[in-house]
Formats: C-alpha cells, structure tokens, sequence
C-alpha cells in the first residue's frame, strides 16, 4: 500500500520593500506602511469618483498578448511586472478585471524594439489597435495615400487596414510601424506638412461622417482596449487626464501616484500633461 504524497504549494516570492503586497504579508516598516496607505488612499479616491479600481481584463490580456508576440517569454514578463507566476496565469485564465495597480504595472512593460528576430517578423497581433490609430489620423486630415507613403507600402493598404477587411490581426512590425508613425504625427497638422487644404478638409469630413474620433480623443491604451469607445462630445481625453493628474500633484502625490490612481501608467500621464500645456500656452 502506497501512500499519496501531497504537494505543498509554494508561497510566491516577497515582494520588495516599498510594495503594499509586502505589507499585506506582514512587513509593517516604514515603506511598506507608506505604500500601503497609498494603495489604500488611490482606492478611497476611485470610490469618491464613482471610478472603478479595475481594469477589464481584456484590456491587460491584449497587452500580455502583444509582450509575448514580441518576443518575450512569460518568464520575463513575470519579472519586468513584478507578477508572481500564479498571477500572470490567473488573469488570463479567469477573465475577470484587474487591480489598476497590477494593469499599470503590466502596461510599464516596454514593447521590446528590436524587430530583426525571425519569431517577430512573424508574430500577429489584434488589428484593432492599427486601425484605430490610423483612423485617428485620418480624423484629423491625413489622407490614406500619404499615410501609405509614409509607411512605404502598397498603394491602397492603409484604405484596406482602415476598413478592417479580411483577418483580424495584422503583422506586430505593421503593427509597430503605425504606431510610430501615430506618434510622429499626432500632433501635427497636416497642412503644416505639404498637405493641401482641399485636400484636408475632405478627409476630415469623411472620417467624421464614418464616427472616427481625432487624437484629442484617445491616449496610448485607449487604441488596443475593446471595451473602450471614445466620447466625441465629451472633453478631450488627454484634457481630462492631464488636469486630474495636475490636481492629485497639487495635493501632494507624485506623478507615479497620481497615474496609479487614475489608472494609466506614468509615461501616459506624462505626455496628456505636456500636450495640455502644449495647447494652453497656444491658446494664451
């Protein structure tokens, strides 16, 4: 007769110190209390604005996705968000929403940049992200050929991408090179770039008859997150973000506090706030 041996499960790692979770598993030092009463403040101001302290869960599953797309195995990803094993399996496996601290830290994962790896040329990632950047660019007056000939493809790809034909992923290096080029012309005009007026001003009537929201409209999470639909009529995006951010630094946060609170990540928080400053001192 044999005798079945039970298996003992392994506590995860202690986090550093500093870290709310450390505290929850007892360390009561100085900055684990710190961390902890900020946790517990961050928490206390998302039930005051009627926010929730969760992220869907689709949203941080598209962003583990894409991590691993690029190359990165689960083991590295485990350690550049600080995610025990059984957590980064979890919020894959369960569905369910995420803490806004766990999110931002998942999202603070830098996309790795070098695409020459045979498995990254590959790799596939959820055209949505793609295609409503490139719509957000439309929106504010970028026809589709002079997107094509900024992303040096065929004619014709960006019109085929835009309108979201055929399978729903797109190469992660098509994928990446949209997504610099969001970033270098978000916030330019197009007539300032050899655009022509009548051209322009077309291209901006079209993609607000199709419901396409500009760049005031979306910050860098926005794009890849299904359950996100962006409010034209509402105050822009980055507007809205940037001033509560402004307002938590003038009650004494950090801007890393203040973006664990609104649930974004710094680099996000960062550049809504210059872009708002950008566009007051224009408007001084």
């Amino acid at each position: 007769m044999t005798t079945a041996t039970r298996r003992v499960r392994q506590p995860a790692p202690l986090p550093d110190h500093g870290d709310a979770r450390r505290y929850r598993r007892g360390c009561h030092c100085r900055d684990c209390t710190t961390a902890a009463t900020a946790e517990a403040r961050k928490w206390k101001y998302l039930r005051d604005t009627g926010r929730s302290g969760y992220v869907p869960a689709e949203q941080v599953i598209a962003r583990i996705w894409r991590l691993r797309a690029a190359g990165m195995t689960d083991l590295e990803i485990r350690s550049a968000a600080r995610l025990a094993a059984p957590h980064l399996y979890q919020i894959i496996r369960s569905q369910t929403p995420v803490r806004h601290s766990t999110a931002a830290r998942i999202f603070a994962v830098a996309i790795p940049e070098n695409t020459s790896e045979p498995s990254r040329n590959g790799a596939h990632v959820p055209r949505l992200g793609t295609r409503r950047r490139l719509q957000s660019l439309v929106a504010e007056g970028w026809p589709a050929k002079e997107l094509d000939r900024r992303l040096n493809t065929g004619q014709g790809y960006v019109a085929y991408l835009l309108r979201g034909e055929g399978n729903d992923v797109v190469r992660l290096r098509t994928a990446e090179a949209v997504r610099a080029l969001y970033t270098q012309l978000a916030n330019e005009k197009p007539e300032d770039h050899g655009i022509p007026a009548h051209l322009a001003k077309p291209t901006r009537t079209r993609a607000a008859n199709k419901g396409w929201a500009g760049v005031d409209y979306w910050d860098a999470d926005d794009f890849d997150n299904p359950d996100f639909v962006p409010a034209t009529s509402a105050t822009p995006r980055y507007i809205e973000l940037a001033e509560n951010g402004l307002e938590l630094e003038r009650l004494g946060d950090t801007r890393q506090q203040a973006a664990d609170r609104l649930g974004v990540t710094k680099d996000n928080l960062q550049a809504a706030i210059g872009r708002y400053r950008k566009a007051t001192e224009k408007a001084a």
